[in-house]
């Protein structure tokens, strides 16, 4: 579903990504954490063509995410995208924000994509504020109509970049509680977040990296109980201590 090979990117003299390799089959969810500025979010931008790397291939499918614009736009379609702060277009509506993409750019009739940005407001459970505007909503929903707004693209994989870090704490769980059900039916997701609790529920694997590097890639038995790398142990130790929500949720686990 994805392959990243030597991807290398900089801006000025300064080096953010370091020779990433990946690969990502149909159906994987891969989670990504690591310190501020480790790369994380370069990497999925990357990933999906908002930002040109400087030297590496990343294949999405069938797809070569090269710097031709037709290439853009193929990855695109094919690559959904949850930001960390949500990106709705304020002046229109829930349902209209959800119809846009398919109907501009993949064409869909608007009886249609009407039609599918209601079924995924459903199955996100936001169904019923699908007339009222983004300004109306509170954080976690609005963060649940992207994710719909994503899907209704019917992507092949969903990226996510740190979608819980602009909620409030009491609805931050809203939001992966929906990621946890598109997980479960099989959607290919790579997210990139700080809840370790939600990485050890449904990733197949965990990736660190820290200073544009891969350090560890493990299943999260392993990433979590038995480390390999010391810079591992020193990451959790922080997050853990600075969460301790998380840290009871992962002892229960």
């Amino acid at each position: 579903m994805l392959q990243i090979e030597g991807l290398e990117q900089s801006y000025g003299a300064i080096s953010v990504l370091k020779g990433i390799d990946l690969r990502v089959k149909k159906g994987e969810r891969i989670v990504i954490c690591g310190p501020s500025g480790s790369g994380k979010s370069t990497l999925i931008r990357c990933i999906n063509g908002l930002e040109t790397f400087k030297s590496g291939t990343i294949h999405v499918t069938d797809v070569h995410n090269g710097e031709r614009l037709r290439q853009l736009k193929d990855i695109r379609r094919e690559v959904g995208m949850v930001f960390q702060s949500f990106n709705l277009f304020p002046h229109l509506s829930v349902v209209e924000n959800c119809m846009l993409a398919p109907v501009k750019v993949r064409g869909v009739k608007r009886t249609e994509a009407r039609e599918r940005a209601l079924y995924f407001l459903n199955k996100v459970r936001v169904l019923d504020q699908a007339k009222k505007y983004p300004g109306q909503l509170s954080g976690g929903q609005q963060q649940r109509v992207a994710i719909a707004r994503a899907l209704c693209m019917q992507p092949s994989i969903m990226l996510f970049d740190e979608p819980t870090s602009a909620l409030d704490p009491e609805v931050v769980q809203e939001v992966p509680a929906t990621m946890v059900g598109l997980a479960k039916e099989g959607m290919t997701m790579i997210c990139v977040t700080h809840e370790m609790g939600f990485a050890r529920e449904i990733a197949d694997r965990v990736i660190l990296i820290d200073g544009g590097k891969i350090v560890e890639e493990a299943a999260p038995a392993q990433f979590f109980d038995t480390p390999r790398h010391e810079r591992t142990r020193a990451f959790l130790g922080r997050v853990l201590r600075g969460h301790p929500e998380t840290a009871r949720g992962l002892a229960h686990s």
